[in-house]
């Protein structure tokens, strides 16, 4: 037998979606159960935020949110769904002021006014940053991101909303094609949950950590695409994921080495790295790396010593100089330093509406988890406001939703099988640990799938992981943790198979999706989204072209991906 608990709404993950989501149902008078992965306010991909973009600040002049929504849209490649789209620049304001009414505050300037500046790709003046006031203590983190989820948290503890911290989803579980809760592992006691829910949502996040080395926070394995998609949601968008260009930050000055010590970024038309977005940046450095002109372990140098010729140095950058210093003995005044791209966010994930409604009746998605919203790429400062306005939205509808339906029924059978299979995965004296298997799949992606592929790496390594899945086995798990880790490996194989199967299928390049051998956009052929389902235990991919309703190709193509920031003094957050 296993334990019951029965919740009207069920939010699965604790970053910044998971937790607007939550407030947003209780306040609308549902019973709110949260399961965390991890410490509640120390998982999820929040806390790692920067910049933000919002329309409507003061010190503003001509932007509109068309203007936003196209820049968006267009430097996606023109694949996002632009009735999201349009709903992200919409209501990102009003959830902007009601951060601030938590207690949140913005960077600003010695005069008391916001500081505002264009980062690269924006027609117009709209990034800034939070700043906390009286920041809590994080594992992990930068203040943007904190200052968001310290006033999260507030909220959430506020309204005594039900946490479960150190729990991991298994599976959603189906009665009658409808989403009605949820396996979950509690790691502490080593036990496996049956929640009960009307609704539930997923702010589960990437599954960024296919890769490696990657930025994001170590929570993040696919498990909510993975799940919607064992219980027959569609996901979209599997095949992109987003690289930045380098390991630690540089100002404006920096020169990028080959192994040749040549400075490369002009002939890729790059005059001025920090006026360039992460796309051309990532690609022309691993486009010099994938041709041999990089240094052993896939790395370029960063030449920073003409900046310190500059003045009034930004203090991130000689706390870096310090660190360097202190750590591993390099002084960056004389001595280039090197670096290596990294992989950043999946664009990928379930597809939803405007409600936030994924095609599985009964379940949400809110965040990283819901693909759709970008297409292809995005401009530096979209991703925080995914978490309020869609975790706001999630909420709302989730709830809403509860209020009228009847109690849910979860089939005993269908929860023993997934129990079955949660536990038959692991033995305590197997010899495969979980790492194992995670080294296997990073290592695969590393080779066949990093910044820039193509037919033949992507048709080995897609193999590859194919080969993985057949050496799995059990995996050893001595306690509740560990156990934990095991069900990351098959959400990562997962997710691991869809991405090489949709990157094999798209022949083409767009936003920060790079094929050398199809290395041009090809809105002729490939102006679609590709769907992914599973139909009878198989994969199927569909395609669905874009309704390009407020921005398209031949009226706002071209978009420059160049445009640069306004100042010096422009944070350095991702």
């Amino acid at each position: 037998m296993y334990e019951t608990i029965s919740t009207d709404v069920l939010i699965i993950g604790g970053g910044g979606a998971g937790c607007r989501a939550a407030i947003e149902a209780h306040d609308l008078g549902t019973d709110v159960t949260m399961v965390v992965k991890g410490k509640f306010g120390n998982s999820g991909c929040t806390l790692n935020v920067g910049t933000s973009a919002v329309v409507g600040l003061s010190g503003q002049n001509g932007d509109t949110n068309m203007s936003s929504l196209c820049d968006l849209v267009s430097f996606g490649g023109f694949l996002g769904n632009q009735s999201l789209a349009k709903i992200l620049v919409d209501e990102t304001m009003e959830r902007v002021q009601e951060l601030v009414s938590w207690g949140v505050d913005y960077q600003r300037e010695d005069d008391g006014s916001i500081a505002l500046y264009r980062s690269a790709a924006h027609t117009h003046t709209r990034n800034f940053t939070f700043k906390p006031v009286n920041p809590r203590e994080h594992s992990y983190g930068s203040p943007p991101g904190i200052a968001m989820m310290d006033a999260f948290m507030d909220q959430v503890e506020k309204r005594g909303i039900k946490v479960m911290d150190d729990s991991v989803l298994i599976d959603l579980l189906t009665n009658d094609g409808r989403v009605v809760g949820a396996t979950v592992l509690d790691s502490r006691s080593n036990k496996i949950l049956v929640v009960e829910a009307k609704s539930t949502i997923l702010a589960t996040g990437t599954y960024s950590h296919i890769f490696a080395p990657t930025t994001v926070s170590p929570f993040e394995t696919g498990d909510g695409q993975a799940a919607a998609y064992r219980v027959g949601a569609e996901l979209t968008g599997m095949e992109a994921s987003q690289f930045v260009a380098t390991s630690i930050g540089f100002p404006p000055g920096t020169r990028f080495l080959n192994s040749n010590n040549e400075e490369f970024l002009p002939k890729y038309g790059i005059d001025d790295p920090r006026k360039f977005a992460k796309e051309p940046l990532t690609y022309a450095v691993s486009k010099e790396i994938k041709e041999g002109r990089g240094f052993k372990g896939d790395k370029i140098k960063l030449d920073m010593s003409a900046v310190f010729e500059s003045e009034n140095l930004p203090s991130w950058f000689m706390d870096m100089v310090q660190e360097q210093t202190e750590k591993r003995g390099i002084d960056l005044r004389t001595e280039p330093i090197y670096s290596e791209p990294r992989s950043h966010t999946t664009m990928g994930g379930v597809a939803i509406n405007e409600r936030c409604e994924t095609t599985a009746p009964g379940l949400y998605a809110a965040g990283a988890v819901a693909g759709g919203v970008y297409g292809h790429a995005r401009p530096e400062g979209y991703t925080s406001m995914i978490t309020v306005v869609f975790g706001q939205r999630a909420g709302r509808y989730a709830a809403e939703a509860a209020k009228t339906a009847g109690d849910p029924s979860v089939d005993s059978g269908v929860a023993q099988a997934s129990i079955k299979g949660a536990t038959s995965a692991i033995d305590e004296s197997a010899t495969v640990k979980p790492s194992d298997i995670k080294r296997k799949i990073k290592a695969t992606t590393r080779r066949h799938a990093w910044v820039i592929k193509d037919e033949e790496g992507l048709t080995k390594g897609l193999a590859r992981i194919q080969e993985i899945y057949g050496e799995v086995g059990k995996l050893r798990a001595r306690n509740g943790y560990d156990w934990a880790r095991a069900l990351e490996v098959r959400n990562l194989l997962l997710t691991a198979e869809l991405h090489f199967t949709g990157a094999l299928e798209r022949k083409e390049s767009r936003g920060a999706f790079f094929r050398d051998d199809y290395p041009n956009p090809d809105n002729v052929n490939w102006l679609k989204n590709m769907i992914y389902k599973q139909v009878d235990g198989k994969l199927v991919i569909d395609y669905r072209t874009p309704d390009l309703k407020y921005c398209d190709p031949e009226t706002h193509g071209g978009h420059p991906q160049y445009l640069p920031t306004a100042n010096y003094g422009a944070p350095e957050f991702a």
